[in-house]
């Protein structure tokens, strides 16, 4: 690199790579030569160059970590649209402009809940649990398939040949029979194991049982060779991809039953003791607890043979508001305070059921069974307010 010298004797400046013996232009001895330093930064040294470098480094990942913060929020609802379109079409929703998303997702889905591998269960938060926790943690979403039908939607995670596969299938409550399903990969191959991606392949899933002989069967078989309804056809010359997908519906379905317990009969079903104890607990004359109002199903007891659920008032079917349960037992319509208010509903109550005092005689009396103690329930008023006690 060139250097700037400057001439004592006759005052001009030269360029020179080093100290020549003597000026180029006056032929002045070396002594009156001296080498002109540059003012400022040295643009042409390697510390100028290391340090802008740096300078640059440091902004320009700056400028990227701003612009990823600015961003995130809009990618983060795009993430969450993605995944609720794709839980929507586990229901047979499909198709619907990005902009109605949130509402119909809002319209068919009623609740969540997130369940442990021992059956407790936590309302709501399904939606933050990533696909890499599923197993560790189960959740479900009761929901509405396009056609009204009550559902479950369960989200599953696998292994396909090149990377992750992941999908939401939804059942009946009670786990029997598939109403819709959708699945998707990381990095299938296209035009072969990237076709479990298509409504074609997903289609075959509707209407299929999900349980045989009280194991989840439902899985997926290379094509033809299906033997069972629970067997769906593969992708032809995706064999690993297709087996993956079996297997995550498989395993993954079984977790979710093993997780809630059902298919279990009432009495042996683990959650159930803790549904009926709940005030929000559901009363059904089915004989399975599913998940399905963030706590303990939808058939949490059996009104029939469940004499504590019937006895208790917040419980739905308390006081003959079902009549034919309860009366199979005579229990819960008698010890509930408000029996006679469900007189009308269920036709009448047990006699050990106590009748109210009279409010009021004008009351007792347009009844026609009120006497002269105050009390209603027993015929021999008339109409005559004097009988009632009062004048």
């Amino acid at each position: 690199m060139a250097k700037k010298f400057i001439c004592s004797q006759c005052g001009q400046t030269f360029e020179a790579a080093s100290m020549p013996d003597k000026c180029p232009i006056c032929g002045a001895d070396t002594s009156h030569l001296s080498e002109v330093k540059p003012k400022g930064i040295n643009t042409n040294g390697n510390v100028y160059t290391i340090c802008y470098a740096a300078v640059m480094v440091v902004l320009v990942a700056f400028l990227l970590a701003f612009v990823s913060s600015a961003l995130k929020p809009a990618q983060d609802a795009n993430v969450a649209i993605d995944k609720k379109k794709q839980i929507l079409a586990s229901l047979n929703v499909r198709g619907i402009d990005k902009g109605e998303v949130e509402a119909k997702f809002d319209e068919l889905i009623q609740e969540t809940c997130v369940v442990t591998p021992d059956g407790q269960v936590t309302e709501g938060g399904a939606f933050e649990v990533e696909t890499k926790e599923i197993g560790q943690k189960f959740p479900v979403y009761k929901a509405k398939t396009a056609d009204g039908a009550d559902a479950l939607v369960l989200p599953l995670k696998g292994r396909g040949l090149w990377g992750g596969l992941w999908g939401y299938v939804a059942v009946t409550p009670d786990f029997q029979t598939v109403l819709g399903a959708y699945f998707d990969h990381e990095s299938e191959t296209a035009g072969l194991g990237a076709l479990i991606k298509e409504e074609k392949f997903q289609s075959q899933f509707i209407g299929r049982p999900v349980m045989a002989d009280g194991k989840v069967a439902l899985t997926v078989v290379k094509k033809g060779a299906s033997e069972a309804e629970t067997q769906v056809d593969g992708v032809t010359g995706a064999t690993l991809t297709s087996k993956g997908v079996g297997e995550m519906v498989l395993s993954g379905i079984q977790q979710y039953v093993d997780a809630l317990g059902a298919g279990k009969p009432a009495g042996s079903c683990k959650n159930a003791p803790k549904c009926c104890e709940k005030p929000d607990c559901k009363c059904a004359e089915k004989k399975v607890c599913a998940c399905k109002d963030g706590s303990c199903g939808d058939a949490a007891c059996n009104c029939a043979s469940e004499a504590k659920c019937c006895a208790r008032e917040e419980c739905p079917c308390a006081c003959c508001e079902k009549a034919a349960p309860c009366e199979k037992k005579n229990e819960g319509c008698g010890q509930h305070q408000g029996c006679p208010k469900a007189q009308q509903g269920c036709g009448g109550c047990p006699e050990k059921a106590e009748a109210p005092k009279c409010q009021s005689g004008s009351d007792c009396c347009k009844s026609g069974t009120c006497d002269k103690s105050g009390s209603c329930g027993k015929p021999g008023c008339d109409g005559d307010k004097a009988c009632c006690g009062h004048k």
